[in-house]
């Protein structure tokens, strides 16, 4: 394996990430250690600004 910088291999893990399709929200680096952080994909609710109470109008 090549030699290269912890920063550099935090910016290839980032782009692997992206590329299969993982929103990454936060990089963290400290000393030789890397933490990603993935974005929460949010699914859409249609019924989201319907009031669905049956019980009164």
């Amino acid at each position: 394996m090549s030699t290269s910088s912890v920063e550099q291999r935090a910016l290839s893990l980032l782009r692997a990430f992206e590329n299969a399709g993982k929103a990454v929200s936060r990089v963290t680096v400290e000393g030789k250690r890397i933490e990603l952080v993935l974005s929460k994909e949010r699914e859409d609710d249609e019924y989201a600004g319907i009031d669905m109470r049956h019980d009164q109008t």
